[in-house]
């Protein structure tokens, strides 16, 4: 009786065990990064509903979110600061995990980079080709060390025009972010038109976008994953 008793624990814990770890090697971790757009930051400087949230929602609702790494995406980030935390390897505001390792474990990484770059040079200064490169180049190479460490999942999320940069030069970049894309296999999600959408944008004279804009971005990832995988998330 007791080796009976005995074996059945011991079948309970391998198939407990079983079913953790099969479960768990299935759902999907998520790791944000980038500036303002990518934290729902609006115009009244408080962080609303942003596109990773409705991304990492989604997948809990199928029951498919493992870890959502929201910590290293900030406010003003630059495509030269990230490199440098990357370089650093920092440790998330939560003491959870370094950036390196959060990059190798994510199944899908999302980056927005530019918008608050660019318009916060271009409230002081005139954007012209050498800054716009400089960014560009770095952006690369933010790009170039992600996918040395995962070959994943990424999801680069272009500009839009705003009251300092027309659409002439967002165009351009955009281009340039898409060649960047493509070279390094990552999606590219462009959002250009989310300007035509005026009920997204609480004021004319600033670019952040309302939860509706947000939404938009996600709804344009999620188009990208259902073409590329059939998988509804």
């Amino acid at each position: 009786m007791k080796y009976k008793i005995g074996l059945i624990i011991i079948i309970g814990v391998i198939l407990t065990s079983f079913i953790y770890f099969h479960t768990t090697e299935d759902k999907l971790n998520v790791l944000a990064l980038g500036d303002g757009i990518s934290t729902g930051m609006t115009i009244y400087h408080v962080e609303g509903y942003d596109y990773n949230e409705y991304l990492t929602e989604a997948l809990n609702e199928e029951n498919n979110l493992g870890n959502f790494y929201r910590y290293f995406n900030e406010v003003d980030e630059t495509a030269h600061n990230l490199v440098t935390k990357i370089n650093n390897n920092i440790t998330s505001i939560d003491k959870k995990i370094q950036l390196k390792q959060a990059i190798k474990e994510a199944d899908i990484i999302t980056i927005s980079l530019g918008m608050d770059e660019l318009n916060n040079y271009a409230k002081k200064n005139t954007l012209g080709s050498t800054k716009i490169n400089g960014f560009l180049n770095k952006y690369e190479e933010v790009i170039n060390i992600l996918r040395r460490l995962n070959d994943k999942k990424i999801y680069s999320i272009g500009l839009y025009q705003s009251q300092l940069i027309n659409q002439a030069k967002i165009t351009k970049i955009n281009e340039e972010l898409k060649k960047i894309a493509e070279k390094y296999k990552i999606e590219f999600i462009n959002i250009e038109e989310i300007t035509e959408h005026k009920d997204f944008f609480l004021q004319k004279n600033n670019y952040y976008v309302n939860y509706k804009g947000q939404e938009f971005i996600y709804n344009k990832i999620k188009e990208t994953r259902d073409k590329n995988t059939m998988i509804i998330v």
